[in-house]
Formats: structure tokens, sequence, C-alpha cells
């Protein structure tokens, strides 16, 4: 059992794929910022469904070189009503685009992915809760 004191948990180079995460995320209700770097975590929202409530407290996640191939493998994280950090370096993306959601993302870093068209640096312009884009 996590504590209920703890803020930040960081996991890097433990080989965890994200149903790892899932079974794991009922003891997250507190974790604020959760760091999975260097993991296996390339299939999360076409496998499984983001428990609001588990990670209800959650505004930053960091899931740099996880072979992430899809910005769609995001999707469950844009209804977290706290989340404001994105950390997505070294993936597989090729492209981000915008759904309702994602009120408070105020950060969002893509660092070395696929990305090669000005339309996905366009559609940056369509996230935060007021429709000004990301903010910061």
């Amino acid at each position: 059992m996590i504590p209920n004191v703890l803020k930040e948990l960081v996991l890097i180079d433990m080989g965890l794929d994200w149903s790892q995460i899932d079974i794991l995320s009922p003891v997250f209700v507190n974790i604020e910022e959760l760091f999975l770097v260097n993991n296996k975590c390339s299939k999360i929202s076409s496998e499984y469904t983001i428990n609001k409530e588990n990670f209800r407290s959650l505004t930053s996640l960091n899931l740099e070189n996880n072979g992430i191939e899809s910005w769609k493998e995001l999707e469950g994280f844009r209804m977290l009503k706290e989340f404001n950090k994105l950390i997505l370096n070294k993936n597989k993306i090729p492209s981000i685009w915008t759904n309702p959601g994602w009120p408070n993302l105020c950060y969002l870093s893509i660092e070395d992915n696929l990305i090669s068209d000005w339309k996905t640096f366009n559609e940056l312009n369509q996230f935060g809760s007021d429709g000004s884009g990301v903010k910061g």
C-alpha cells in the first residue's frame, strides 16, 4: 500500500506495461506526479480504461521512451480534472489531435517523436478549457 502522504512516484526502467499500472492504480489516488520512463507502456487507452477515481489527483505524467505509437493511447487522460503536464519525449507519435477534454493541460513535451506535419502544431492551439490553447 502506498502511503497517503506520497505525492510523487518514480518507476523508471522497471519493464512495466499498462496492465500492471492498471492493477496498481487503486493505490494511486493521492499520487500527483507519476514517472513511468523507459517502461513498456505503449498500449494504454486502446486496451484499458483510465479510471478517473484512481487517478483523481494526477497532475503530471511522464511516459518518456515507452514506444507509444499513437496519440490515441493518451485519450483516457483527457478527462482528468487536475491533469496539467504530459511528457511524451522519445516515443513514436506521428501526430496529435484534440478532442473535448484536456481542460488544464498547460505543459506538453513531445521531443523526439515522429511528428512531421504542421497540422499537429496547429492542434496545440485547441488545448485548454477556454479555447486559448496550451497555457504556459
